[in-house]
């Protein structure tokens, strides 16, 4: 089992290293860009019918006379206890996909119209508060699942039907709640995000969805036909485990309008590479955007907000790319679903864009120049990586003192502002589900940082897999830097990979005699360990000097 493992990383970094285009798409549906008040959810009062997000119309009906709505909307509300009607908005796990703050909200049933006929991997779902209380507890109008003896074969679901035209093509059912298990044990209420698989689904330009419940009165289901959806046309958590490779933006998709892609096109709320999904927002009012965009403009001859999407290095990372990503402001990289979040390594290449360079440099209308007049100010400008859990808690940040991510530091000598790419590798010592990328500047006034909020993404190696029990243990190893040998304190090691930051597999043992392991080999630098040891898997890094 551990050998096909092995194997299928193997074969995971092949392929993407043989690749030069990632697998890239805007059409993903996430309602984190539409626009809410806290606690005030979208239900169609707009009278316009439904709403667009991410290529996608979802539709919607209110009726002004009862104040009454169908179909579905968009909500942020976060209350996971109220048994009521009242709170028909809130998702039982009270936030989105991996704690993001908005999610769609289905009532009675509803329609997503595809802005063309295509495929779909699928969507998230799960109960509303309200739903999954009334099935747990009972209510005046719905009885408790499973009855006063909890034998009741009870059970609750989702209907999805793909339309081309009027014609169906496919269907499928999700229960959102199942009781027809002879062992009680496995009855259950989904009280979790859970994916939706529509990926043997035809290419469709609709999808409908209904509900179906074994509690059914005069009036039709007595359960509340609620469901909560996140995520559309996202990646599959399923297919998203033992990821090792590179990323690269040159995907042609991005450029079809121009040298920059920076969501105006399709105000879509991000792109997704490979399973990561990197959040964007653009105002059309405004005409403008913040999280991420990504940019071919290498002329570094402009300054000012004409130069926002260059890199200073006035080219990409490596002769090979033709592209790069820009962050401005909250800069966000989302993983799929996890409840118990991900292991992540990070490889980083980055630098500043010249709109910031130079404001550092020479200083501008709004920002100082670092060093001041003298060049004796202690100035600095820098970049946190935060890590979040599936609960929208930071569990581990990345830049702290030791281990700080610098485009400018004029605190000691050598000053210099960040002119080139720079590479350096960091890894989340807990598991996250996304990240948020956070830039800090000693230049601030009264409405934040002066400094302008950009930089500059290269490639960069991503390496995660799925969080397990053993995952949690610690393995100790040594020493750590290693010149000849890595010792690893284990009872037997079964099996051993080593890779280089880049994502190439440099060795691999499946029948080691030893516990331990000759680096004398290898160039110096940084690489990833990872075993199996006792029956149980495990990540390492190590450096070679």
């Amino acid at each position: 089992m551990y050998k096909s493992i092995f194997s299928l990383m193997s074969f995971l970094v092949l392929c993407v290293m043989s690749n030069a285009q990632n697998q890239m798409r805007t059409n993903v549906s996430t309602f984190d860009v539409v626009p809410l008040k806290f606690n005030e959810p979208a239900n169609g009062s707009d009278l316009k019918g439904g709403f667009w997000n991410g290529h996608f119309f979802y539709r919607n009906s209110f009726d002004t006379a009862w104040k009454s709505w169908s179909g579905i909307g968009v909500s942020n509300t976060t209350d996971t206890i109220t048994n009521s009607y009242t709170n028909e908005f809130s998702s039982i796990s009270g936030s989105g996909v991996n704690g993001t703050k908005n999610y769609a909200v289905c009532y009675m049933g509803g329609t997503i119209i595809q802005e063309k006929d295509d495929k779909l991997s699928g969507f998230y779902v799960n109960n509303t508060t309200y739903a999954y209380r009334t099935i747990k507890e009972g209510s005046a109008f719905s009885k408790k699942f499973g009855g006063t003896t909890g034998k009741d074969k009870d059970w609750y679901r989702i209907k999805i039907v793909g339309y081309s035209g009027a014609t169906i093509l496919d269907s499928t059912w999700f229960y959102l709640a199942d009781f027809r298990n002879d062992d009680d044990a496995k009855d259950y209420i989904l009280k979790k995000w859970a994916w939706v698989d529509l990926s043997n689904f035809r290419s469709a330009d609709s999808l409908v969805l209904s509900f179906e419940s074994s509690d059914v009165g005069s009036f039709g289901i007595n359960t509340p036909t609620y469901v909560a959806i996140d995520d559309v046309n996202a990646q599959s958590p399923i297919n998203f485990k033992y990821v090792f490779k590179p990323f690269n933006f040159n995907n042609s998709n991005f450029f079809r309008n121009g040298s920059v892609w920076n969501g105006q096109t399709d105000t879509s709320g991000g792109f997704l590479i490979d399973g990561l999904y990197f959040e964007n927002s653009y105002n059309t009012n405004w005409d403008s955007w913040s999280g991420w965009a990504v940019s071919k403009n290498i002329d570094t001859t402009k300054g000012g907000f004409d130069a926002q999407y260059t890199a200073i290095p006035g080219k990409a990372v490596n002769a090979s790319d033709s592209a790069f990503a820009v962050s401005y402001g909250r800069s966000v990289i989302r993983m799929p679903y996890s409840e118990k979040g991900w292991n992540v390594w990070l490889n980083l290449s980055y630098t500043n864009s010249a709109y910031t360079y130079k404001s550092m440099k020479n200083g501008d209308a709004f920002s100082k120049k670092f060093g001041g007049i003298l060049g004796t100010d202690p100035d600095f400008f820098k970049l946190y990586i935060i890590g979040y859990d599936a609960n929208n808690k930071i569990v581990d940040t990345i830049g702290n003192l030791g281990d700080e991510i610098l485009l400018a530091d004029f605190r000691k000598d050598p000053k210099y502002i960040q002119n080139k790419w720079a590479q350096a590798n960091y890894i989340f010592h807990m598991p996250i589900v996304r990240m948020e990328f956070q830039l800090v500047s000693t230049d601030n006034g009264t409405f934040g940082m002066n400094t302008p909020d950009y930089f500059c993404l290269g490639n960069f190696v991503f390496y995660t897999e799925s969080v397990k029990k053993q995952d949690l243990k610690k393995v100790n190893f040594y020493p750590n830097p290693t010149s000849s040998t890595l010792t690893v304190d284990v009872q037997k090691l079964e099996a051993y990979e080593i890779f280089e930051l880049t994502g190439r597999q440099v060795e691999i043992n499946n029948a080691p005699e030893s516990k331990i392991i000759n680096t004398s080999a290898l160039a110096n630098g940084v690489y990833f360990l990872r075993i199996k040891a006792d029956g149980n898997s495990y990540s390492l890094r190590f450096i070679k000097n």
